[in-house]
């Protein structure tokens, strides 16, 4: 990745929506290099997807709750596998303390989060135990903003 790039995943990164024209102009490049290295920064990896971020509560999205889960040894890829495929939980996060995994979940309400993901966790073998978190008030939620180095 050289500047150009770094520039445009800035311009992304702020507002996904915005045309390759309007990026290239203020660049200075061609609408065609901005297109390009998307799509080649797409088909890389580095952008991983083009999305929106939708307003939870506005949504309906009422409850986010944390989820610590301690695992039996060796039980992490197939607990990780069934959790992947819980929808109500955004998040997993491998952790070192005091949990083996890290949930970020959110539901429409407490019986939701019950019956979609507590109940299911507590029957998943190789789960020890586990401990939720539910929050009350989100004061600071964003995604990766990129920006240059320092």
């Amino acid at each position: 990745m050289d500047e150009v790039d770094i520039a445009i995943l800035e311009h992304l990164s702020d507002n996904c929506r915005k045309h390759s024209t309007v990026i290239a102009n203020e660049l200075g490049v061609a609408t065609s290099t901005v297109h390009k290295r998307i799509e080649k920064m797409h088909s890389s990896g580095i952008i991983r997807e083009f999305t929106i971020k939708v307003d939870p509560e506005v949504a309906g999205f009422n409850i986010t709750t944390f989820i610590g889960i301690c695992l039996e040894p060796n039980a992490g890829a197939d607990v990780i596998e069934k959790l992947c495929g819980i929808d109500d939980i955004l998040e997993i996060y491998e952790l070192l303390e005091p949990y083996d995994l890290l949930l970020k979940v959110q539901t429409f309400d407490v019986h939701t989060l019950k019956e979609n993901v507590l109940v299911p966790i507590s029957n998943m073998e190789g789960v020890k135990e586990s401990d939720s978190i539910l929050t009350t008030r989100c004061h600071k939620e964003k995604s990766l903003l990129i920006r240059k180095k320092p």
